[in-house]
């Protein structure tokens, strides 16, 4: 592995360059390589065939050696030998990566896994997205309470505590943000599963304000992941070297996430689907932790077409075979769909996929608790399903719910036309909604049991 300050060395004294330029460098040396090494997008074929997942791998190495990250302060690039990342590569392959969150009989064991392992990935899921004070614990506590859900991969934020507006920077991030914690931990204590994993710190951001997050009664090693993750496309600062640090110093496991986005600088699913695993290398070189999501958008920021499940099991399976790191995804759906009946099947379809794919931890699935008790199931009776079968079905779930009406983007979940606060149940309609959902994909083909 190379050392945090062998990272900055190689910041303050790499080759000089604007920000456009390497952008530029980027985009055209991602498709050359592309061409180079035959990589095809095919909407028939969402679980990618070995070939085509170890060519997006070796084209992503070439990429990293050639291209190396960009530090947006310095103005310079990070740059690297093949063989540096190639050793990265095969230290995680030989050694497959695991770890245990939570403590005493909250703890949860995340562990690499194949897209042909009859061991599901770990539900790993959370509330998403922006909270309302009022609903802000029960939300939580909505998937808290659901066996299925092991650990949180994130909790909501808030845009306003009372009149306070959490500023970065500022006191008031830290300020919000433990408030934010103090209701954690009372949904934890609630739903009787007090030393469960938090996952990632949503409200905080700066460097400061992450740090006052991290000690006894708040966030520690066991329940707790700092964002590390480079920003798209290959890009670095300071901060995400000031935190890799901080969590190695503490034991912490670090979020490292693989962003790229179809439409910007990777011109379709190949090109993003090269770029993931190069964004994944690089991190990996600096966070070296033993866990990395994937993600992936089109310009519009819609990441529910079949693009984005191409790039993504791309990816997935490019890293389940070369690299062997715990991977990550979002079983959510696009937000056009919200709280419609395509909204839930979009979410299996995703999970479905993206398990058959090498998918270890499904860091959001389902946008409540009882969404993510169903994506669990479906994750549950699908994995080690053969990769035709899914392919078929997933396909099959897609065309249906290209039927369906989109409705407006939806950015928040009205969680109090949702559950009623008093029993911490759905309400009729929502469970009705859901269950509706669910027979509708018992007949496309998901084995419910």
């Amino acid at each position: 592995m190379i050392s945090i300050l062998e990272f900055q060395n190689r910041s303050l004294h790499g080759p000089v360059m604007k920000a456009d330029e390497f952008d530029l460098e980027f985009s055209m040396k991602l498709r050359e390589l592309v061409a180079k090494y035959e990589i095809k997008y095919n909407p028939e074929m969402l679980v990618v065939d070995d070939a085509t997942a170890d060519a997006v791998f070796h084209a992503a190495v070439e990429l990293l050696a050639e291209i190396g990250l960009y530090h947006l302060v310095t103005e310079r690039v990070v740059k690297f030998s093949e063989e540096e990342i190639e050793t990265i590569a095969r230290e995680y392959r030989e050694n497959p990566r695991s770890h245990t969150f939570g403590k005493g009989k909250d703890e949860v064991k995340i562990e690499y896994r194949t897209g042909a392992d009859t061991r599901p990935p770990t539900l790993y899921t959370g509330a998403a997205g922006v909270a309302d004070e009022e609903w802000f614990g029960a939300f939580i506590q909505s998937f808290a309470q659901e066996e299925a859900v092991k650990a949180m991969g994130i909790c909501p934020g808030l845009a306003k505590l009372g009149n306070i507006e959490p500023k970065a920077g500022t006191p008031t991030e830290i300020y919000v943000a433990q408030w934010e914690q103090r209701q954690i931990k009372e949904a934890l204590e609630r739903s009787g599963r007090p030393d469960m994993h938090c996952g990632l710190l949503a409200t905080v951001s700066t460097v400061g304000g992450t740090m006052a997050m991290i000690g006894p009664g708040l966030r520690e090693a066991h329940n707790t992941h700092i964002g590390v993750h480079i920003l798209p496309e290959q890009k670095i600062d300071w901060e995400r070297l000031l935190l890799a640090q901080f969590c190695q110093d503490r034991g912490i496991v670090p979020w490292q996430s693989s962003m790229s986005m179809i439409g910007g600088l990777c011109r379709d699913a190949a090109d993003t689907a090269v770029s993931l695993v190069a964004n994944m290398l690089g991190q990996l070189a600096y966070g070296h932790g033993p866990i990395c999501s994937l993600f992936t958008n089109h310009i519009d920021g819609n990441w529910g077409t079949p693009a984005c499940f191409w790039a993504y099991g791309a990816a997935a399976r490019a890293a389940e075979r070369n690299i062997k790191v715990c991977v990550g995804g979002v079983a959510a759906a696009a937000m056009d769909l919200y709280f419609t009946k395509g909204q839930l099947m979009h979410e299996i379809a995703s999970a479905i996929l993206y398990s058959a794919c090498g998918m270890t931890y499904a860091w959001i699935g389902g946008t409540t608790g009882f969404e993510a008790s169903v994506v669990g199931e479906a994750m549950n009776v699908t994995a080690g399903m053969e990769p035709d079968k899914v392919n078929d079905l997933v396909k099959r779930i897609l065309a249906e719910i290209d039927k369906i009406e989109r409705v407006e983007m939806m950015f928040s979940v009205p969680f109090l036309e949702l559950y009623d606060l008093k029993t911490m149940k759905p309400k009729p309609d929502y469970e009705r909604l859901v269950l509706d959902s669910k027979d509708e994909l018992a007949r496309l083909g998901v084995p419910f049991k």
